[in-house]
């Protein structure tokens, strides 16, 4: 079934600071709008390329349409949706020229299938001048900074490594209510040490929401949000064509299938190498030169902890940072007001296991012994929705897998560039190792450790 959206050219409310643009759901007459916080950012959209504020506006109306069609009820085949898509543009003929990789890039990112066409953008973007901070401070690069524990480690090396002592970071951030993160980021940067927070600037958040929704549910994947933290890199880095860092383990980037069922589009890309790599080139044709870099892309997450450029300050800082999967789901019945992770979803044993030989604070709600699920307690854990990620890493680590197979995997996964082939397989044995070494310290449940193969 095909979904066929419009959407219309923003416009801005100088009282709140925002911009909104009406998504219009054509197929079944629904509407919604996408929210952007927006009046700090004219400063950078008014001395920037077009094509930067296009590819903005894009991840953001993109983010918009991936929350407004619910995935199941909109799919063709209970997963991937067809979406025909009208954008407001700057640049019509550009983005029609890069309309099949923008389509491709989308495609792979969200699992569905997007179909382009381009209208021209009639808002007015105000002419405003650069803080002096941005004029007088020279940055060298651009860091996502997300509130997660990768994140985090990005920072800390960056102004920790004496190579870059007279270097300064600009570190954005995107905040959207329904993942509830605001908080987090919000912490971990204020618990920056002043020579710290001398050399990173944070850039004003962003929030980008989706708001006044004529349906009552929305889709929970989030699977865009990566492109819209692109997007307001993108937007800020091209002032002075700055090179973009996504500090994100291997691991998790690559996302290597547990499971045969959550190969190709089931499978999360939001950091993949090949996605990281699409948009680059997209941006390469747009004649946008900032380049996206991931330092860590072989690394897993024990690795960035145990190479921290500043370990004792991680330590005492890790407990404010959020890697959890299930943010803003309730996680049970008992543990909803005192936890800030679940600890059973993959990010949350991805976080486990890299701080396995620090004293992590971290208050999790569960672990790898839980028994029973549901709120009345019946239900068998592994068996339950909650247990399905431990389910499939137990699975995963207690099965044979040779380099071979392992290959074969990671090119049905997305895996285009086979130059680097042997540096993932390398990865993949890393975090099995990593994974084993978690539920060997921390599961008592025999039945579970023979699944693991221990």
């Amino acid at each position: 079934m095909e979904t066929k959206i419009r959407i219309e050219s923003p416009v801005f409310n100088c009282g709140y600071g925002e911009i909104t643009a009406m998504i219009i759901n054509q197929s079944i007459d629904a509407s919604a709008k996408v929210r952007i916080r927006f009046a700090e950012f004219f400063q950078f959209a008014s001395n920037s390329d077009k094509s930067a504020i296009d590819f903005f506006f894009i991840s953001s109306f993109v983010y918009g349409v991936d929350r407004f069609v619910e995935r199941h009820p909109f799919s063709t085949d209970g997963w991937s949706r067809l979406l025909n898509v009208t954008l407001p543009v700057y640049e019509v003929e550009k983005w029609n020229e890069n309309k099949n990789d923008l389509e491709e890039v989308l495609s792979f990112l969200t699992g569905d299938y997007w179909e382009l066409s381009f209208i021209e953008n009639c808002f007015e973007i105000k002419s405003e001048p650069l803080s002096d901070e941005y004029v007088t401070t020279k940055f060298k690069q651009v860091n996502l900074f997300s509130g997660g524990l990768d994140s985090l480690i990005g920072a800390i090396d960056f102004l920790s490594d004496m190579q870059n002592k007279d270097e300064n970071v600009l570190l954005v951030s995107h905040s959207d209510s329904a993942m509830k993160n605001k908080g987090e980021q919000n912490a971990v940067y204020d618990s920056f040490p002043i020579e710290y927070k001398k050399r990173a600037k944070r850039v004003a958040l962003v929030e980008v929401v989706l708001c006044e929704s004529t349906l009552n549910k929305r889709e929970k994947t989030f699977r865009s949000r990566s492109l819209l933290f692109l997007g307001i890199a993108v937007l800020v880095a091209d002032l002075n064509k700055l090179p973009i860092v996504v500090p994100e383990n291997g691991s998790v980037s690559l996302n290597y299938p547990l499971s045969a069922s959550r190969r190709g589009a089931c499978s999360t890309r939001t950091t993949h190498p090949t996605f990281l790599l699409m948009v680059s080139k997209l941006l390469g044709k747009l004649s946008l030169t900032s380049k996206i870099e991931n330092p860590y892309e072989y690394k897993t997450k024990g690795e960035m902890v145990r190479d921290c450029g500043n370990h004792g300050f991680l330590e005492s800082i890790v407990h404010l940072s959020n890697s959890c999967g299930k943010k803003g789901h309730v996680i049970n019945r008992t543990f909803r007001e005192s936890t800030t992770h679940c600890g059973v979803c993959m990010p949350c044993t991805y976080r486990k296991a890299s701080l396995i030989n620090i004293v992590d604070k971290t208050k999790y709600g569960d672990d790898l012994n839980k028994e029973k699920s549901g709120w009345r307690r019946k239900r068998p854990f592994l068996l339950s929705d909650q247990g399905q990620d431990i389910n499939a890493m137990l699975d995963f680590l207690g099965r044979d897998i040779n380099r071979e197979e392992i290959k074969k995997e990671l090119i049905l996964n997305g895996i285009r560039d086979l130059f680097k082939i042997e540096k993932y397989i390398d990865l993949v044995e890393k975090t099995r190792d990593e994974l084993k070494v978690l539920v060997d310290k921390t599961c008592t449940v025999n039945e579970r450790r023979k699944k693991a193969g221990l």
